[in-house]
């Protein structure tokens, strides 16, 4: 994948995830203080199912990595969490070459639990939708 393919305004995003290496690349758009606010990935051959059509468990990766996305943003400190529940619906089959954006909208973030609901889209149509609870937890020492 070439740097011509990623729409303008997206740049690289370093997950530092064994399992986020396997399932991107992810690329972020920020905002005018260097705050995430889009994940944005190009579907390939990769992420497709037996049918031709992004595998639902691709889906369900990209919103999840979105709202960790969006949840690091949302606290001005460094916070860990983990996902409680992951709800999801399938509107629309992507497929490759796809350019999907997710868009997270943190509803309540309080000081043990985050409520949140992702939504993504391919050319401003909505494909998948998604909502989940996180659970703050301790940061693991090294």
């Amino acid at each position: 994948m070439s740097n011509h393919d990623i729409p303008s305004g997206f740049r690289l995003l370093n997950r530092n995830s064994p399992f986020s290496d396997l399932t991107g690349p992810y690329f972020e758009q920020v905002d005018e203080n260097g705050k995430h606010t889009v994940l944005g990935i190009r579907l390939t051959h990769e992420h497709l199912n037996k049918i031709g059509v992004a595998h639902g468990g691709t889906m369900m990766t990209i919103a999840d990595n979105a709202f960790g996305d969006a949840i690091l943003a949302h606290y001005d400190h460094p916070v860990a969490f983990v996902t409680v529940t992951l709800n999801s619906e399938f509107m629309s089959p992507a497929k490759a070459g796809d350019w999907v954006e997710a868009r997270v909208k943190i509803h309540r973030a309080g000081k043990r639990m985050i409520f949140a609901s992702c939504a993504l889209t391919v050319e401003g149509k909505n494909v998948f939708n998604a909502s989940g609870v996180f659970s703050l937890i301790e940061k693991r020492q090294a």
